[in-house]
Order: C-alpha cells, then sequence, then structure tokens
C-alpha cells in the first residue's frame, strides 16, 4: 500500500502537526484532572506524559498518509514510558489515558471540517484513529504487563539466569530454569542458532532495548517465543531449528525487515546469527559464533548470518598476522594500491573466482567487455607475480583482499 497523496487528507494532517504542542498539552491536562492515578504526579511524571502524548499523537498523523497500518517497531517508545508507570498507574488507567488523547485528536480533526474536502478528510481520520489507537493500546497493555513483571524480577531473573547456565554449558536441573527452557523449545538433541544483537548507537534507555529484544523475539520465533535476555548493552536470543537449511533464508528475512523498522523507530542494530548446533551442550559454541562474527563486522546496523557464508569467508573475517606474513609482500602490495584505486582488480577476481574461472560469464556479471575483463586479469598476474590458472595463487590473491577488508574494519 503507497503513501496517501489525498491533498485533503495531507492538509488535515499538516493542520492538526501544526498544533501538535497545544493538543499534546490539552490532552495531558485531561489526563490528569480526568484520571484520579495521575492527579498527584510529580512534574517530572507529568513531563514523561506529555512526551508519551506528544509520541503518539505524531504517530498517529504520521500513519495517516504513510499508506501503510502502524506497526509494533513503530511503537517502540511506548516501552519505556510503561516502565516508569508501574510503581504509580494501574494498566487500567494507563490504558485510558491513551482513549483521552484519541479524544483530543477527534475533537480537533471534526473542528477543522467546513466544506466537503475536509469533511470527507475528517471522516477518513475517523475510520483511521481507532485502528492506531486499538494496536497502540493492545501494545502498551503487553508491555505494561512485561514492565510489571521485569520490576518483579521474576520471570526476567530466571530467562537471565537460564542464559548464563546454557552459555556456560551448565547442565540444567529440574526447576523453574528447566521449564523456561523448555517453554521457548530448548530441549536435549534439539538444533539451536544463538543471534547476538548490540544497538549501533546507545539507546540511552534499557527499556528500548527490551523493546528491540519482544521485536527480534517475534520475528525469529516459531510456535513458541524463543529465549530472549538483554545482557547490559547486548540482545542475545536462543532459539530452536526445526530446519536450518530451509528456514535460514527465512529468518534472515525477517530479521532484516524487523531491523530496518527498529532503525526507522530509533534502534539500529548491529545483528549477528550463528550456525544451527546439534543440543544444548552446543550453545557456547555457537554464542561464540555470533559474537565473534558481530565484533569483527563492526558497529555497523545490519543483519549478517553464518549459515549465508562460506567458510573461506568465516576464516577471514578477522586480521591475522600470521597469515599476513604468509602471504608474498607484491601480493600486499597490489590490493593495498588496488584498495586506493577503488578496488576494480580485486571485485574482477572475485566474480572470476565466482564464475568457476569463466571470464566471460565474471564480464557479464559485471556488466563489462570479456577483453576487459581479461586485460583486467592480465594485469593481477603481472603485478602480483601469481599464475591466476593455479588455485594456490588465486587463494592467496584472495585471503589477502579479505585479510586487508577485516583490517580496514579494525582500522
Amino acid at each position: 500500500m503507497g503513501a496517501n497523496s489525498d491533498p485533503a487528507i495531507v492538509a488535515l494532517r499538516d493542520a492538526l502537526a501544526a498544533r501538535l504542542d497545544e493538543l499534546s498539552e490539552e490532552a495531558t491536562a485531561k489526563i490528569i484532572s480526568e484520571i484520579p492515578a495521575y492527579r498527584n504526579i510529580d512534574d517530572q511524571l507529568r513531563r514523561d506524559v506529555r512526551a508519551h502524548v506528544e509520541a503518539h499523537l505524531s504517530a498517529s498523523l504520521e500513519s495517516l498518509v504513510s499508506g501503510r497500518d502502524v506497526t509494533r517497531e513503530d511503537l517502540l517508545f511506548v516501552r519505556p514510558h510503561a516502565a516508569r508507570r508501574t510503581r504509580r498507574v494501574s494498566v487500567t488507567d494507563f490504558i485510558r489515558a491513551f482513549y483521552v488523547g484519541e479524544r483530543v485528536l477527534w475533537d480537533a480533526a471534526l473542528a477543522l471540517a467546513h466544506d466537503e474536502d475536509s469533511s470527507r478528510a475528517a471522516l477518513a481520520f475517523a475510520s483511521h484513529l481507532p485502528r492506531y489507537f486499538e494496536l497502540a493500546t493492545t501494545h502498551a497493555a503487553e508491555v505494561y504487563l512485561e514492565a510489571q513483571e521485569q520490576l518483579a524480577a521474576t520471570g526476567e531473573r530466571i530467562r537471565r539466569d537460564l542464559l548464563e547456565d546454557l552459555l556456560a554449558g551448565r547442565e540444567l536441573e529440574t526447576g523453574p530454569r528447566l521449564d523456561a527452557a523448555r517453554a521457548a523449545g530448548l530441549r536435549d538433541g534439539a538444533s539451536v542458532q544463538v543471534i547476538s544483537a548490540t544497538p549501533s548507537e546507545s539507546p540511552g534507555d534499557e527499556e528500548l532495548l527490551r523493546g528491540g529484544a519482544s521485536a527480534l523475539a517475534r520475528a525469529a520465533g516459531g510456535p513458541t517465543l524463543p529465549l530472549s535476555v538483554v545482557r547490559r548493552d547486548e540482545i542475545v536470543l536462543v532459539l530452536p531449528v526445526r530446519d536450518a537449511a530451509a528456514d535460514g533464508a527465512a529468518l534472515n528475512t525477517r530479521l532484516a525487515d524487523v531491523q530496518q523498522r527498529l532503525a526507522d523507530a530509533g534502534l539500529p542494530l548491529n545483528i549477528a546469527v550463528s550456525t544451527a548446533v546439534a543440543g544444548l551442550a552446543q550453545i557456547p559454541d555457537a554464542y561464540r559464533e555470533a559474537y565473534t562474527l558481530r565484533i569483527a563486522l563492526g558497529p555497523a546496523p545490519g543483519v549478517t548470518s553464518l549459515t549465508e557464508m562460506s567458510a573461506f569467508e568465516y576464516l577471514t573475517l578477522r586480521p591475522d598476522a600470521t597469515a599476513g606474513r604468509l602471504i608474498a609482500p607484491a601480493i600486499h602490495e597490489f590490493v593495498i594500491q588496488d584498495a586506493r584505486d577503488g578496488s576494480p582488480l580485486i571485485t574482477t577476481l572475485r566474480a572470476y573466482v565466482a564464475s568457476d574461472l569463466n571470464a566471460r560469464r565474471a564480464a557479464e556479471g559485471l556488466h563489462i567487455h570479456v577483453n576487459t575483463a581479461h586485460y583486467r586479469l592480465g594485469r593481477i598476474a603481472e603485478r602480483t607475480g601469481c599464475d591466476l590458472r593455479r588455485i594456490g595463487d588465486l587463494v592467496e590473491i584472495l585471503i589477502a583482499a579479505r585479510l586487508a577488508d577485516a583490517n580496514a574494519r579494525v582500522d
């Protein structure tokens, strides 16, 4: 569904957005006067309520013209506010406040209906607004109850302790941790993957990370939600895998989608996915894989999965001084100079290898003439002293290029 370009609806959105400060203040005042739990709040909590109201009014207006329904990731901002209400406001009153904001926004839209076009826009808004707030209140209730659970420290503590047991390779004993493992689909003999994710930028609020963890769990989960834990600035998921070969591509697609939506909501994540390992005893190995992959690729946001990498790519992820010393200086010098020139020769060599040493197919893939491909391959042989018909020579150049990439990420 594309963006709504109806001029009357866009004009209504713009008119309401211009009054966003005023409407947010009005809704905040009504919440405090109409809902008893809010009447004696301090200035700090009032400012927080005001910020929460404004975020919802703004999101509802943007979704009016975006052409798509709002998602839980769009509502990531709800979680920190919910966490700050759990000690002061019941979930019922927390949800009632949403409807106050909805009413204020609708009254303002209705007041702008003065002719046929503006009345039609208001009618469209009347059908849009309940849909937005229905999802918003449902999501708010969920995260509020999660925040209450975390405040009680029971469920979250059990999951965190369970994760530490799994990462340490400890055998699970009968009790709450074992029950939590079973609830997440983690059983002896099951194939398992581990996901490690960290924010590219500090989120400034741990609750945003919790929201990100919930979003990743929904994206990665099947019939049951996987084990999902926030450890300081890292999100770790442990999930059972039924068929790694068949499900891997679908999982990576879902993770990429939610990663983009979280980034749009202000939480860019660097997400790394391990291979599938057999049994709970190998979870420490899977975590090391995901952690190593994430660290090697640096803080840039995105999703990288070992299931989509070759063994060669994995082994050359990180700088290796010993491997570097085993490669001829002429090859290193060639790689460095080619990188300064934009890497046209290495790009051609990689395409040549990927095409099973077929220069014509490599040229087609690069959209260059086959004579250009042959010329570039000849230049590589000349500058490195290597014979590109020998697999050993090809591998040395490719390793040197991969190690240069790894060193560039570290620098």
